[in-house]
This record gives C-alpha cells, sequence and structure tokens, in this order.
C-alpha cells in the first residue's frame, strides 16, 4: 500500500509539472513624435547700446535668442530679416528711431545639457540707429522689442 500511495503521489507530481504550460506573443508600441520647438530664455540678451545725436550709434550692437527644435522639425521664421525699430522713453514722451537686421544660423544636432541632441537655431539681432534724432530727450531709458516668430 505504501509503495502504491508513493506511486501514486509521484504521478501526480510529474503530471501537475508536465500539464503547466507557457504562452506569449509581442505587442507592438507605436509612436508619433510630433515637431517641438521652444526657446531658451535664459540664453536670450538684449541688444543694448549708447546713442549719441551727433555721431549715432557707433557699429551694431547684438542681442541674441536661441531655438531648440527636436532632429528633423522644418522651422520658418516668420519675422523680417530686417526693419524699422521705435524705441520708447519710459519716463519721457520721445522715441529713437532704429533699425535691425534678424540673421539666423542652425547646427543640426548641436543642442548641449537639457537639449542635447535638438537642432540649435541661433538667432542675432544687430541694432544700430542712424545720427541726427534731435528731438529724442535724453534719458536712460528707451526701450521696445522685437518678437522672432517660428512656425513649425
Amino acid at each position: 500500500m505504501k509503495k502504491i500511495a508513493s506511486a501514486v503521489l509521484a504521478a501526480a507530481l510529474c503530471s501537475t509539472a508536465f500539464a503547466a504550460g507557457t504562452a506569449s506573443t509581442p505587442i507592438t508600441v507605436n509612436a508619433t513624435v510630433l515637431s517641438s520647438c521652444t526657446f531658451d530664455t535664459g540664453a536670450t540678451t538684449a541688444a543694448s547700446f549708447t546713442y549719441d545725436a551727433i555721431a549715432g550709434t557707433s557699429g551694431a550692437v547684438n542681442g541674441a535668442a536661441t531655438l531648440y527644435c527636436n532632429a528633423g522639425t522644418t522651422i520658418t521664421t516668420t519675422t523680417a530679416t530686417s526693419g524699422a525699430l521705435t524705441l520708447k522713453s519710459v519716463s519721457k514722451t520721445g522715441t529713437l528711431n532704429a533699425t535691425y537686421a534678424l540673421t539666423q544660423v542652425a547646427a543640426t544636432g548641436a543642442g548641449a545639457g537639457s537639449y542635447a541632441g535638438a537642432d540649435k537655431h541661433t538667432y542675432t539681432l544687430a541694432a544700430t540707429a542712424a545720427s541726427g534724432q534731435w528731438a529724442a530727450p535724453t534719458a536712460a531709458d528707451y526701450t521696445t522689442t522685437l518678437d522672432v516668430n517660428v512656425t513649425f
């Protein structure tokens, strides 16, 4: 009887081990990567100059902005590459007329840090003001902005 019980127990253990099975199937994971761009506001610099009505500005002063886009994103800059600017005094009722030139240099995959691998677009804004603007009152607070707009 003991031999029969051992045989039955061994058969039960074997049949359980052989009766267990496995199955698997792969599940495909797909993604669509959207075009994405952002300006690094921490890397934006102002174009600041001192104006003299006799000499104007001694040369173009540069400001800059940096745009990062995920790799392969096609962008179009919609801001004009040159034009006029009107700087207004905050403290006085005066304006100073200036002109600008906007250039862009693209560097594929040149992003670093938190933008590692991104396409880097560096915009440089050169501003100048012609001499002879005697109606602009003396003040140290003339300002304006130029929006750099891109589509992607």
